[in-house]
């Protein structure tokens, strides 16, 4: 999601990239933009960082490494993180960023890989009001639905909330789906009826069109989404909030995930029942 994502941002000024694995850039630098050799140079030059990583850990690395963004801050960058990651990292990395007189805004985006290639992202974003003002505009070349839902870290809590409900959606969708397939049912009829009653949703329609293709190829992978499934449960944990939902899903995903299915797509899900024979 990040290189359409950065895609958008060099239609309009110059930029500076970075990537771990130096090739997934090359594309961007054919375009234009000027290619780094470490995220502290890319902090050296930049007034603005947008970050886009898988986890925690890598976060970590890009932020804190020896050659990590902390490293060549400068005072009034302001530092965008669009990955999906913990409240609790979010929060101490921004103290950190604050020390070096930086400011820290958590803006995780949903809308899925194709809401990112076309720009119709919703980002939800945890900042103060000035760097609010100042990323706007940036952001709504990305996204078009932008919203600012509170302070730093609130932008990540309301994410894994989010795909909390967004992967027992598609858990429901799959579940539902299988069982009016095993009662006879088409996919057809299932999808007409179900997209236009109270059973609609996003994840209904998009696990009918990945059945009738069958391309389970991600798009938003198993194991990323059993990641924000557990950082859900540790926002619950944390604020002693009982979940008995999610803690299901995170079992049955994680079963699903141990099958072998971890880097497919996670519509793939619905793949736990015998085989599909519509």
């Amino acid at each position: 999601m990040g290189y359409p994502m950065a895609e958008h941002l060099l239609a309009h000024q110059s930029i500076a990239v970075y990537n771990r694995t130096q090739a997934k850039a090359d594309p961007l630098v054919a375009k234009g933009a000027h290619l780094t050799n470490s995220p502290r140079e890319t902090a050296e030059v930049s007034e603005i960082i947008f970050i886009m990583v898988s986890d925690d850990k890598a976060l970590t690395d890009v932020m804190r490494g020896p050659n990590g963004v902390l490293s060549g801050l400068k005072t009034k960058t302001v530092i965008v993180d669009h990955s999906t990651v913990s409240v609790q990292l979010t929060r101490q990395l921004a103290l950190e960023a604050r020390e070096k007189g930086a400011d820290w805004c958590d803006a995780p985006v949903t809308g899925g890989d194709i809401g990112a290639r076309n720009a119709t992202l919703t980002i939800m974003v945890g900042a103060s009001d000035n760097s609010f003002e100042r990323i706007r505009p940036y952001l709504e070349r990305m996204g078009k639905h932008v919203v600012k839902v509170g302070p730093t870290g609130q932008g990540q809590a309301l994410k894994v909330v989010s795909n909390m409900v967004s992967a027992l959606n598609l858990m429901a969708a799959a579940e539902g789906i299988r069982l009016g397939l095993a009662a006879g049912l088409s996919l057809d009829a299932l999808d007409d009826v179900m997209t236009h009653g109270s059973a609609q949703s996003f994840e209904v329609t998009k696990m009918a069109d990945r059945m009738r293709r069958h391309d389970f190829q991600p798009g938003f992978s198993v194991a990323n989404r059993l990641k924000d499934l557990r950082l859900a449960l540790d926002l619950a944990a944390a604020l002693e909030y009982q979940a008995p939902l999610g803690a299901s899903g995170k079992d049955l995903f994680g079963a699903h995930a141990a099958r072998g299915f971890d880097s497919l797509d996670e519509s793939s899900y619905v793949l736990r029942w015998p085989a599909i024979d519509d």
